[in-house]
């Protein structure tokens, strides 16, 4: 399996000559925002929205049925800032987030669990040293749940620190811990292209980022040396690249490649990515991509394996989208090995303010290397607030 030594590098290579990783709504393309810097403090995507992107989600992307009709759009956007209208001071932005998960397994059979998981709990402060934030420090403390933060759980953490420097309109300086350049940032951490291949949410990373951006294309280099709260053994060290090329208005096309080792093991990935807008809010994205995992204990060959997203916005009317996610994941393909895949269908809605819902039904297919396996279904319910 010596050859993922050469695969790789190939992959992305053709895939990056003229390449941004995607922000945590990548669909947004649909609306002719394909760069996560114009709504994000970090133009890589994801994280808190800068005034922009506030301004932005309550004037056009959040359904209108709540507010008058005598209002405008620009009117609604003015309403958006933490304190609504009150203006803040220029040096300081606070943000909240909340995310939320209602999972129902097996519906209809003796054997269905119903759970809630509280997923997210933020508290965005970013601090800047002049007013055209040239100079900014972009920091996230969570909270975390039932999930356990490297083996603390029902305890606050930092899970963003980072110093960010405008040094021109094409060059952004990031330095300190924050996510992984990598791939296609969507909200979902237990997706394919996320927590299974270290970049959940918990995988953000000390580091530094050097962020390239033009007109049609950017490209971000990431050295990195793992996460402050990690045991030292298992910090992954090592580099990323990501970029994207527009090919023309509302497409996009990228590639990704990473490489790192820890003392417990070694991860090399390689991605492709593109993005499409079809109409006013309706979206196609995907990201297909190799993975090798190799176990630095033992003697256990690597394991090169593949996995797959697509998925799919259709706008039905402002505020309220129809939403499909595809998933395909296989463990090995160099041997026999177990072949996942997942249907996730249902409702993205935006009806207030500051929240979005989300209404899934979920099929997941496992195709074992050998003998067969009954298909799993789940419904699931999504509310998050972003204050």
């Amino acid at each position: 399996m010596r050859h993922i030594k050469y695969l790789l590098p190939a992959f992305i290579f053709a895939a990056i000559l003229k390449t941004e990783t995607a922000s945590a709504y990548p669909d947004f393309i649909g609306y002719s925002y394909s760069s996560c810097i114009t709504c994000h403090y970090n133009g890589l995507g994801g994280g808190a929205l800068n005034d922009y992107g506030r301004a932005l989600f309550a004037g056009e992307i959040t359904s209108r049925a709540v507010f008058p009709k005598t209002m405008d759009d620009e009117e609604i956007s003015m309403k958006s800032g933490f304190l609504g209208s009150k203006p803040l001071p220029w040096w300081f932005r606070p943000g909240l987030k909340y995310r939320g998960l209602w999972l129902k397994t097996s519906p209809g059979s003796k054997d269905t669990i119903e759970k809630f998981y509280n997923m997210q709990n933020d508290v965005n402060l970013n601090f800047f040293l002049d007013k055209k934030q040239t100079y900014a420090l972009i920091t996230t403390v969570g909270y975390t749940g039932q999930e356990a933060y490297y083996g603390k759980t029902n305890t606050w953490f930092m899970r963003e620190y980072y110093l960010r420097w405008k040094q021109s309109n094409n060059l952004w300086i990031y330095l300190g811990q924050m996510d992984k350049a990598f791939g296609i940032r969507n909200v979902d951490h237990s997706a394919v292209n996320r927590k299974v291949i270290t970049l959940g949410q918990f995988d953000q990373s000390q580091g530094a980022i050097a962020h390239f951006t033009y007109p049609d294309w950017d490209i971000a280099l990431n050295a990195f040396f793992g996460n402050a709260a990690q045991e030292d053994n298992a910090k992954q060290k090592g580099y990323s690249v990501a970029g994207e090329y527009q090919v023309y208005e509302k497409f996009k096309v990228g590639g990704s490649f990473l490489m790192s080792e820890s003392d417990l093991e070694k991860w090399k990935l390689a991605a492709f990515t593109t993005r499409m807008g079809l109409s006013k809010g309706s979206a196609i994205m995907a990201e297909v991509g190799l993975k090798e995992r190799t176990p630095q204990i033992g003697t256990t060959d690597p394991e090169l394996g593949t996995y797959a997203l697509v998925q799919t916005l259709v706008s039905l009317e402002r505020g309220y989208n129809l939403l499909s996610v595809i998933e395909h994941s296989k463990r090995s393909i160099t041997e026999s090995s177990d072949e996942s895949m997942k249907w996730s269908v249902g409702a993205l809605m935006f009806p207030l303010p500051r929240t979005e819902l989300r209404v899934m039904g979920v099929n997941n297919k496992t195709y074992p290397s050998s003998g067969g396996a009954e298909d799993q279904w789940s419904l699931q319910g999504q509310v998050h607030v972003s204050y």
